[in-house]
Parts: C-alpha cells; structure tokens; sequence
C-alpha cells in the first residue's frame, strides 16, 4: 500500500492474536501490518464510518 501512512498505533489481544494475524497476512501474502490495516477498514465501513482517504506517495525527482 503505498502512500502517506503517518499514524502509529498499538494493540493488545488475546494469546495466540499475533501468530493468527501472522498466519492470514502470509495467506494473502502481504504484511501483518497490511493486514491489521485492511481488517481495521473494513471494520469501520461496516459500522457505517467513513473512512480515511491515503494520499498517494509523493514522486521524488
């Protein structure tokens, strides 16, 4: 996912939540951090949220 990420944010779970994150990221062959952010997303629209917009990656040169 390219573009402009700048929030930092840290989770608890249960046991075993990490190796499972783990686990569906290497499944769908992106990044535990792709995948958390995607679930996020999709979790948000589904409550009826919009939202955030990435702003593409700035072009260097």
């Amino acid at each position: 996912m390219a573009g402009s990420l700048t929030e930092i944010m840290n989770i608890r779970g249960p046991q075993g939540f990490n190796a499972a994150i783990t686990e569906a990221a290497n499944r769908e062959s992106i990044t535990q951090a792709e995948f958390a952010r995607r679930a996020i997303l999709e979790r948000i629209e589904r409550a009826g949220v919009t939202p955030p917009v990435l702003k593409p990656a700035k072009k260097e040169g």
